[in-house]
């Protein structure tokens, strides 16, 4: 099974980021689609991710991203994609690519 790209980034970070069982990347505990880790590492080297995390924690890392690929700029820049915030299946934020989620679904969730 090949790696994914977190995984390589993982070797230099001593472990921050892991493979969830449902095959997403665990930013130091915040939770991010394969899609939603690509799009966030044009922007945020995966140590400054980590870092985010660590500092602010996953819920307040995940409305930064959010924040951050809301904004004309950064829309432009990825074709329009954007971030948004779904829970996971045990109540902990999931960070996806908004082309990933059905309409009806991206209603921001409460924390």
């Amino acid at each position: 099974m090949a790696k994914r790209i977190w995984e390589l980034h993982s070797h230099q970070l001593g472990g921050a980021i892991r493979t969830t069982v449902m095959g997403d990347a665990d930013v130091a505990g915040l939770v991010l689609s394969e899609r939603a880790y690509l799009l966030a590492v044009r922007d945020f080297r995966p140590r400054q991710l980590v870092d985010l995390v660590r500092e602010t924690g996953p819920a307040a890392a995940a409305t930064e991203l959010v924040a951050h690929y809301g904004t004309d700029e950064a829309l432009n820049a990825s074709g329009g994609r954007s971030l948004i915030v779904c829970r996971g299946s045990d109540y902990t934020p999931v960070v996806r690519r908004s082309d990933e989620v059905p309409a009806l679904a991206t209603a921001p969730p409460r924390f």
